[in-house]
């Protein structure tokens, strides 16, 4: 009995994304070689947000109304409203992958249930005495490759086609907030803000108006399965692990963690800000970061030592980079880097594209055919 898969496939149409100086323009080709338009009409199940976190340990000394939360915010509503038909047909490909290796896994599974009968088939009797029982059984396993080989070539096609164009003018920011976030990810200290909230300082006898909740997170040139390009994008872990932010020519794609939602930024609606933080640290102390002074753990209010408190010891305060993320979809993030720099100059890299993108102007391609991204 022959196997069931689809060994029709209709053509995922090609995207042809400019970034001009008027703005992102994303243009699918539904004419091209039969394409689909049913395929934008995919169902999506969104993801509700995670518990935030709990109370901070030094709540005696917090100040009320004063805490603020990151990594907050739903993946399904950070999606630019001018991306939403992007969306959809990234949506389409991720169910019709789905269905397809599905499809593969079937076809394998009934590979090996032929290859054991082909194999039984030489063992008994019967297979001896009539070669058809032979014939049957080795045209099944046959069969069952030339499946297998045809779902692959269906999945290899199920792949969006999508093409980078920039201008002149949008090209060389780009290059450099490519080239800066290079510099960002060998930071020897890379942090991911949870919470923050103001204290007492007098109370907490401390010189920091400010404590944080972070977890350590890890920058890295990589690409995502639905936006695949040839040079990899930059890619950040945001919403405390959650999530991974790609960006890419004119646009962020967020993706979480369980690969169940993902949304589409335009990077003209992400707010970038930076910030030169003087932090004090009580963990290891980053290798590349620069010392600013020390500060006693417990301290009086013109910051001598608070001879009160027996195993009082000196804290490093360093300087660190502070980047912070923000959208009108919910996105909120402060991330710290211990080249502040690098930071400072990824930061102004990006303001610049946007304000290039947010200007408009006259139109300076690179050139006519599809492009790389920049290194």
């Amino acid at each position: 009995m022959a196997s069931r898969f689809r060994g029709g496939l209709t053509t995922i149409p090609p995207v042809r994304i400019a970034v001009r100086r008027r703005g992102l323009e994303t243009t699918i080709d539904w004419a091209s070689h039969g394409a689909d338009r049913a395929l934008s009409a995919a169902s999506f199940r969104t993801v509700g947000d995670p518990s935030r976190s709990g109370p901070l340990a030094t709540d005696r000394y917090l100040i009320p109304g004063t805490r603020v939360d990151y990594g907050g915010g739903s993946v399904a509503a950070m999606t630019s409203s001018g991306l939403s038909q992007f969306k959809d047909l990234l949506l389409a490909t991720q169910v019709r992958e789905r269905e397809i290796r599905a499809d593969v896994r079937h076809a394998r599974w009934q590979y090996a249930l032929s290859w054991a009968a082909r194999a039984l088939a030489w063992t008994t009797l019967a297979s001896v005495v009539s070669k058809t029982v032979r014939a049957k059984a080795e045209q099944a396993v046959v069969l069952r490759r030339s499946e297998i080989a045809t779902l692959q070539s269906n999945l290899v096609a199920s792949r969006i086609s999508i093409s980078f164009y920039m201008e002149t003018e949008v090209a060389d920011p780009h290059r450099r907030m490519m080239d800066a976030f290079d510099q960002l990810s060998g930071s020897r200290g890379s942090w991911a803000l949870q919470t923050s909230q103001e204290i007492d300082r007098v109370k907490a006898r401390s010189m920091s108006g400010t404590v944080v909740t972070r977890r350590s997170t890890h920058l890295a040139r990589r690409t995502d399965a639905l936006v695949d390009t040839n040079d990899l994008p930059m890619a950040l872990s945001i919403q405390n692990g959650r999530s991974t932010a790609y960006f890419y020519p004119g646009f962020v794609l967020v993706v979480n963690a369980a690969r169940s939602d993902f949304a589409l930024v335009d990077l003209k609606e992400l707010d970038v800000g930076f910030a030169l933080t003087q932090f004090t640290e009580t963990d290891a102390v980053p290798s590349d970061a620069r010392m600013v002074r020390k500060v006693w753990a417990k301290s009086n209010k013109n910051g001598t030592r608070d001879r009160r408190f027996k195993d009082n010891r000196e804290l490093p305060v360093m300087l660190y980079g502070d980047l912070n993320l923000r959208s009108t979809g919910g996105l909120c993030e402060s991330l710290l880097f211990s080249r502040p720099e690098a930071c400072e100059a990824f930061v102004r890299a990006i303001n610049d594209l946007k304000r290039i993108l947010a200007s408009g102007g006259p139109q300076g391609r690179i050139s006519s055919t599809p492009t790389a991204l920049p290194k």
